[in-house]
């Protein structure tokens, strides 16, 4: 007789008859068969749709504006294709949120043709079409202010639009929506610049799509200018976006100064390296140039940028002019409201970047230097 399982009932409860024993292990059996069977038929139907599976949203180019048959060899930046909107998350209390940081668009796509850039007529060329009126500083110290990076940043980029002085933007060229960004800025007053993105020193540090970096050819140097300087329009000059290792080389800087000058163009050198050749070149070749006094916030708070705008102040005082490069920073912005209307008190003129080409007025200090 089989032993009774130890989850049976008790004891005292015997079961007996091997005709029933045999009839019970006969309908387990046939039950296992069943069951095994019903499992092969629906794991085989589950095996046979696994192919259904979710589909991840894609990413494609948005070249709309742009059908033209691409060229090889030369990136682009793309956008990526519409997301669905998530869920607001709750805002943040602005002091909190932490400066935005440039993230230049990861996907590049081919450059489209250019079209040869006409060569402007010697008395009207863009950074004269382009500027704002003159300003008749008299003998007074002028200040030129410069704003960097406009367009990443869009709430802040706005915002520097409301400075109240002739503020001169300095616009990057793969921003998305730049070309109405510009709009606004040439409507509220200012000068505009092209920032191009060009070469650092570092190899870790992205300056950006379609950047001019040293190794590459003639020709594709040519593209790529060709396209950041295709983004917007109504600018009066460049100045470069990092740079610090492609100013300083003049084989690679020759060729676009000479693009720049017959486009009827002018320079402005951040001065990103102390071996930087741009203004030399630039001024040698002809062209329009100038070149960077102070910067304002490479520490970026209230007390450092105070300190810059001071320094721009001195430089101005004991010069004659100053140009102070800045970015839309929250710091710097706060700063600028506050000091504009306060320097121009104490007999500043603040002026937008053409003007500075204007000759400078000799300084009230006999003896000083000549820049």
């Amino acid at each position: 007789m089989a032993r009774k399982p130890a989850s049976r009932k008790p004891k005292t409860k015997k079961r007996s008859g091997g005709s029933g024993f045999g009839l019970s292990v006969a309908l387990a059996i046939a039950a296992l068969l069943i069951g095994g069977g019903l499992g092969l038929y629906y794991g085989d139907a589950l095996i046979g749709r696994q192919d259904i599976a979710v589909e991840r949203p894609a990413t494609a180019p948005d070249l709309a504006a742009r059908p033209a048959a691409p060229s090889p060899g030369i990136a682009l930046p793309q956008k990526p294709a519409p997301q669905p909107a998530p869920e607001p998350a709750p805002a943040a209390p602005e002091a909190t949120q932490p400066p935005v940081q440039l993230q230049p668009e990861p996907q590049l796509a081919s450059l489209p043709p250019q079209e040869a850039a006409p060569v402007p007529s010697e008395s009207n060329p863009p950074w004269r079409r382009n500027a704002l009126p003159a300003i008749d500083s008299g003998n007074k110290p002028r200040i030129a202010i410069v704003i960097d990076d406009m367009g990443i940043d869009r709430k802040r980029s706005q915002r520097a639009l409301t400075l109240k002085a002739p503020v001169t933007f300095a616009y990057l060229p793969y921003a998305h929506g730049v070309a109405e960004q510009v709009r606004k800025a040439h409507a509220a007053g200012h000068e505009i610049l092209v920032h191009l993105p060009m070469e650092p020193s570092s190899e870790t540090i992205d300056p950006g799509p379609n950047a001019m970096l040293s190794g590459l050819t003639p020709e594709v140097l040519a593209e790529r200018l060709a396209w950041n300087l295709s983004q917007f329009d109504g600018f009066v000059g460049v100045n470069n976006h990092m740079g610090s290792r492609f100013t300083s080389d003049a084989a690679t800087m020759r060729p676009v100064l000479e693009e720049l000058n017959r486009r009827g163009l002018l320079f402005l050198d951040s001065r990103t390296a102390p071996n930087t050749v741009g203004f030399r070149m630039a001024r040698d070749l002809g062209m329009p140039a100038l070149q960077r006094d102070v910067f304002l916030d490479n520490t970026d708070n209230h007390d450092a940028v105070a300190k810059q705008l001071s320094e721009t102040e001195q430089q101005a005082s004991k010069y004659g002019q100053a140009i102070a490069i800045g970015h839309p920073r929250d710091a710097t912005l706060d700063m600028l409201e506050l000091w504009i209307e306060d320097v121009q008190a104490r007999g500043f003129v603040l002026v937008p970047l053409t003007a500075m080409l204007k000759p400078v007025p000799p300084p009230a200090t006999a003896g000083l230097p000549i820049r």
